[in-house]
């Protein structure tokens, strides 16, 4: 009997923390970029290119995406890295993640998702990467309202987002871009800083003006 309740134990604290495993491949560095036979160069298998992410067209998941494909009119889901098409430098590491949401003429939207844990500890979430035109960043389907906090040496932006709502809960993040934008994403991170408030940082500003203007009448 004590053997049987010992394996059950087992079992139970095994499907538990399958429940609750965290996300996987933020940087986008465990990219094993195998060709795909059926689809042709540049398209390779989605579950070795970016494993641990779902790609969307449409909200339908996709097998395969590009690598260092580019568009050429229509929404593709590509995995970029130093010798990429567009010459853009690498965002920090060898691969970064291109969502490019179909043309003029078609409504076709690109995107990537994962589903697993928010770390506990959770303030906010923060990704480096460009955004042309708009990109929708969610957490099972609730919108993460970002901002940029600063720029990397190499002119990509930092952006931030309060997930602390979500902090301990296991659903979807998505990275979407609607039809007419793109935007590149790497680097992902889960911080336990929270997003300062706006009203707070215009307090920052305002002081520092101030300052400034006290400096330059002081004699």
């Amino acid at each position: 009997m004590k053997s049987k309740l010992t394996a059950l134990l087992i079992i139970l604290l095994g499907t538990a923390c399958g429940r609750t495993q965290g996300f996987i491949n933020l940087n986008f560095e465990n990219a094993t970029l195998i060709t795909s036979p059926s689809q042709g160069y540049p398209f390779v298998t989605a579950t070795n290119a970016i494993p641990g992410w779902i790609p969307y067209l449409n909200n339908h998941a996709q097998d395969y995406i590009a690598s260092n494909g580019q568009s050429l009119g229509g929404a593709q889901i590509n995995i970029e890295g130093t010798n990429n098409p567009f010459g853009s430098p690498s965002v920090q590491g060898k691969y970064f993640i291109l969502l490019q949401g179909s043309g003029a003429g078609f409504q076709t939207s690109a995107a990537i998702g994962q589903t697993a844990q928010i770390p506990n500890s959770t303030q906010s979430i923060l990704f480096l990467g460009a955004v042309f035109g708009s990109l929708q960043v969610s957490f099972n389907g609730n919108p993460l309202a970002f901002s940029v906090a600063g720029t990397t040496p190499n002119n990509y932006n930092i952006y931030q987002a309060d997930i602390s709502t979500y902090a301990g809960q296991t659903g979807e993040l998505l990275f979407l871009t609607p039809f007419n934008a793109n935007a590149i994403i790497d680097n992902i991170q889960f911080s336990s800083t929270a997003v300062p408030e706006p009203g707070s940082l215009a307090l920052v500003g305002l002081g520092a003006a101030l300052f400034g203007f006290h400096r330059r009448r002081k004699p």
